[in-house]
């Protein structure tokens, strides 16, 4: 699992009330459709970085900052 999260592009960050989805390598949000990821609940937060993650994972990088 520690060797996972090594290779995972997208994690969760917790904020004063909700989550954020962000880029591991810049720290930024993650942006889907012009939208950043951010004021999300945990369970939302999760699902789009995995969703991300997958999708990095297989080569798609139409999720590019």
């Amino acid at each position: 699992m520690a060797e996972e999260r090594k290779t995972q592009r997208f994690a969760l960050r917790r904020d004063r009330t909700d989550w954020t989805v962000y880029e591991v390598w810049t720290g930024e949000p993650a942006v889907i459709a012009m939208v950043p990821q951010t004021g999300l609940s945990e369970e939302d937060a999760q699902h789009t970085a995995d969703l991300l993650n997958r999708r990095a994972r297989n080569g798609d990088r139409s999720m590019r900052q």
